[in-house]
């Protein structure tokens, strides 16, 4: 069992000039990972409906488990535990069953002698019984009543117990990362808010394991759990201040992105060839480069570049699209926002929303550049993640301009610089050959978003407060689109 409590000091424990500490960005930009699910697997529906089928009907009275279930669910402090989601828990499972006979209540399976037949939930019980006044007093600080704290630790077990059913083991003090993926993965399917809720319980318990030395796995198994299910949870450190349109509209006017875009529609034209997908080939392909002031080279028959710059260099041959970084992102943002949009054989402007962009001022001039840059965000991070061995260095860089976007001042000099032996705590000393590696291509990656306008890199790295809306949106997506990712692998691995 190892103690966590100078680690948790470090994420709420600032100097006086309120920036972080090195040893606190080490941990939150190298390790946490704010919006990954890359390490958790996604139960196959097969087999968590299984699961929840045998819990569901595994006592002789169905109707009694069933009530149990929603009474052990439903707090209200824990109000996305209603009784329409988990009512469609149960009975989505039990619909092809004959309704069992009824029989006289006798309270609940864990308080009758015997115990439950529920694998695993007694053990979990009793587990628990040590640091049962601990853990009630913990959930009542946020001031619930006796009885909703009750409910919001029956609510704990449950969870609890199905996390150790797809462990195959008890073990209380510490959480499986990849099966935290399962488990929330599958709620996720049954609706939001009751992945969200589950999250929040489990994160709340996670945080009282850390508090009180009870955490009983690694530094880095704390943090990778306690950020997966702050995300999970909905729980974002972005902070976007209110910003009038005349002050966003001002801001957006010295973005380079916007140079761009607006450079790029206006090349457009009245429309200019695609194929049906949309994409730039050829002359085209090659004029449209130009219009970014990027004078490339297309020839079919080229050698396709593995890893292209973002901005290649004068006179660099290409084969597509894909070999021009740059532009990929700014005519996927100009389709994705829908400022583009195929009318055989060429892609053509919609005039309200290029009119939007062109202007200077205007709610629908202010939207329509979030947009784009929402687009970009999500692009430049999503293609770095599903090139082969980018996906950590993805991970890290959201990880920064997460943070670079909340209330909390990054440090240039200490975002991305490698970390020593005195940096970091013993157990993690491993891990600096790898960020000896990766941190440049952070950096790099950064620089990126650099010139686009999208972050500010001096003495500190900071999101524009215009654009932090964008980007936690695009931080949504993203997840979403790793979590969608490894369900597919799932799904395949299982066929």
């Amino acid at each position: 069992m190892c103690s966590l409590s100078r680690d948790l000091q470090l994420n709420s424990t600032h100097p006086e000039d309120s920036t972080v500490s090195a040893t606190t960005l080490q941990c939150d930009l190298h390790f946490l990972r704010k919006f990954t699910m890359k390490s958790a697997s996604i139960a196959t529906s097969q087999r968590l409906d299984i699961l929840l089928y045998r819990w569901t009907t595994s006592d002789s009275s169905q109707e009694v488990r069933t009530n149990s279930t929603l009474r052990r669910l439903k707090g209200s402090d824990y109000s996305s535990f209603t009784t329409s989601h988990f009512k469609r828990i149960t009975t989505t499972h039990m619909a092809s069953r004959k309704p069992a006979k009824k029989k006289t209540s006798q309270g609940h399976p864990a308080r009758r002698k015997g115990a439950s037949t529920v694998p695993f939930e007694s053990d979990v019980r009793q587990a628990l019984q040590p640091f049962k006044s601990q853990l009630f007093r913990h959930f009542q600080e946020d001031g619930q009543s006796a009885s909703d704290t009750r409910m919001a630790i029956e609510s704990l077990t449950t969870l609890l117990t199905v996390h150790a059913q797809l462990r195959k083991s008890v073990d209380v003090q510490s959480f499986d990362p990849t099966v935290l993926g399962e488990q929330l993965g599958h709620l996720s399917s049954l609706g939001k808010e009751v992945s969200e809720a589950s999250a929040a319980i489990l994160k709340h318990y996670l945080t009282f394991l850390g508090t009180t030395a009870n955490f009983g796995g690694s530094v880095e198994d704390f943090k990778q759990s306690f950020e997966f299910l702050s995300r999970m949870a909905g729980d974002s450190p972005i902070v976007a201040p209110y910003l009038e349109d005349e002050e966003a509209n001002g801001s957006f006017e010295s973005m380079p992105f916007v140079f761009a875009a607006r450079e790029l529609i206006q090349w457009v034209g009245q429309g200019k060839p695609t194929t049906a997908a949309g994409v730039l080939t050829g002359e085209t392909l090659q004029d449209a480069a130009a219009a970014l002031g990027l004078f490339i080279k297309v020839d079919d028959d080229a050698e396709v570049t593995e890893h292209p710059e973002w901005e290649p260099e004068d006179g660099t041959l290409v084969a597509s699209l894909a070999e021009v970084p740059r532009l990929s992102a700014y005519w996927d943002a100009l389709i994705g926002t829908a400022l583009l949009r195929y009318q055989a054989p060429n892609a053509t402007p919609t005039e309200p929303l290029s009119d939007a962009l062109l202007a200077t001022n205007g709610p629908g001039s202010r939207l329509i550049k979030e947009l784009i840059a929402e687009v970009l965000f999500s692009h430049i991070l999503i293609n770095t993640l599903e090139k082969p061995g980018q996906a950590q260095i993805a991970e890290m860089v959201a990880g920064v301009l997460s943070n670079a976007a909340s209330s909390n001042t990054v440090r240039t000099e200490f975002a991305l610089q490698i970390p020593t032996t005195e940096d970091l705590p013993e157990e993690q000393h491993h891990l600096i050959p790898q960020l000896e590696e990766v941190v440049p291509q952070v950096e790099s990656l950064l620089r990126i978003f650099e010139r686009e306008g999208l972050v500010q890199i001096t003495d500190e790295i900071n999101v524009p407060i215009v654009l932090r809306s964008s980007l936690e949106r695009a931080l949504g997506k993203v997840s979403d689109h790793v979590l969608k990712s490894t369900a597919d692998s799932s799904e395949a691995d299982a066929d």
